[in-house]
C-alpha cells in the first residue's frame, strides 16, 4: 500500500528517496497562503514528521488563496485545521501544531528538532528571526514571499561559517523589498501563492532526498503578471 501510494514520488527520486522522507522532519511557520499549501504538499509526498505554526484564526477573506480551508471554518485556528487535514490527507505520518506565534525565545528550542525550515510568513521580523535562528542551529531554511502578481524565494543553508549568503545578506534592511509588506497592505493574488508555495516545498523535498539544485545563494522571482522569472545569483 505505501509503494503504491508513493508510486509517483518513487518515480521520480526512487525508492530511497521516498525513504528518505519517510526519515525526514520539517518544520512550517505560518499556516496562511503559502505554509498551508506548504504543509499539504510535504504530507502528500510522505514527510514522516512535519511541524507547524500559526497564532492565527480563519478569516472569510483568507479563502480566496486559502483553498484548504472552507467558509464553515471561519473562526477556527489555523494550525489546528490544516494539522487536521494533514492527518486525513496521510495517516502515516507525524504532525505536531503550534497555535501560536514562534517567538525568539522558544525557537531555537522547537526548530533544533527538525531537519529543514520553512517559513511562510508575510512578516518580516519573523524571517529575520528565522535566519538568525537556522544560523544558531545549523539547519537550512527556505524563506518565501509574496504580493500581488509575484513572489520570490531564497534558501539558507545553515551554516554561517560555509560562505555562504544568509537571508540577512540578500536583504539587509526590512524594507529592501516591497513583497516584504503583509498582503492586507499590497494585496495578493492566489495564484502567486500556489506558486511560490510550490517552490518552499520543492526546496525541502530536494534537501532531504539530496536531488536538484538549491536555491542557495540564488533568489528566485516571478511576476505572473508578465510571465517574467528569472534566478538571481548573488
Amino acid at each position: 500500500m505505501t509503494q503504491n501510494r508513493y508510486s509517483r514520488n518513487i518515480a521520480c527520486i526512487g525508492a530511497e528517496g521516498q525513504q528518505r522522507l519517510s526519515a525526514a522532519s520539517v518544520f512550517v511557520i505560518g499556516c496562511g497562503a503559502l505554509g498551508g499549501q506548504v504543509a499539504m504538499l510535504l504530507a502528500g509526498a510522505g514527510v514522516g514528521h512535519i511541524g507547524i505554526a500559526d497564532f492565527d484564526t480563519i478569516d472569510i477573506s483568507n479563502l480566496q488563496r486559502q483553498l484548504f480551508f472552507a467558509e464553515a471554518e471561519a473562526g477556527e485556528s489555523k494550525a489546528g485545521t490544516i494539522a487536521d487535514k494533514m492527518r486525513r490527507l496521510n495517516s502515516g505520518i507525524r504532525v505536531d501544531e503550534y497555535c501560536k506565534m514562534i517567538r525568539k525565545e522558544d525557537a531555537r528550542a522547537i526548530l533544533a528538532d527538525y531537519d529543514f525550515i520553512i517559513d511562510a510568513t508575510d512578516n518580516p521580523a519573523t524571517k529575520y528571526m528565522t535566519d538568525e535562528i537556522s544560523a544558531l542551529i545549523g539547519r537550512p531554511a527556505c524563506i518565501g514571499g509574496v504580493a500581488q502578481w509575484h513572489g520570490q524565494v531564497t534558501t539558507v543553508s545553515g551554516r554561517p561559517d560555509d560562505g555562504t549568503l544568509r537571508f540577512a545578506d540578500i536583504f539587509p534592511r526590512p524594507d529592501a523589498d516591497p513583497t516584504m509588506l503583509p498582503c492586507e497592505v499590497l494585496g495578493v493574488m492566489g495564484a502567486a501563492a500556489s506558486l511560490i508555495a510550490s517552490v518552499q516545498a520543492a526546496e525541502a523535498l530536494k534537501y532531504i532526498t539530496a536531488q536538484g539544485e538549491m536555491l542557495i545563494n540564488r533568489l528566485f522571482t516571478i511576476d505572473l503578471a508578465t510571465m517574467q522569472c528569472a534566478t538571481h545569483s548573488f
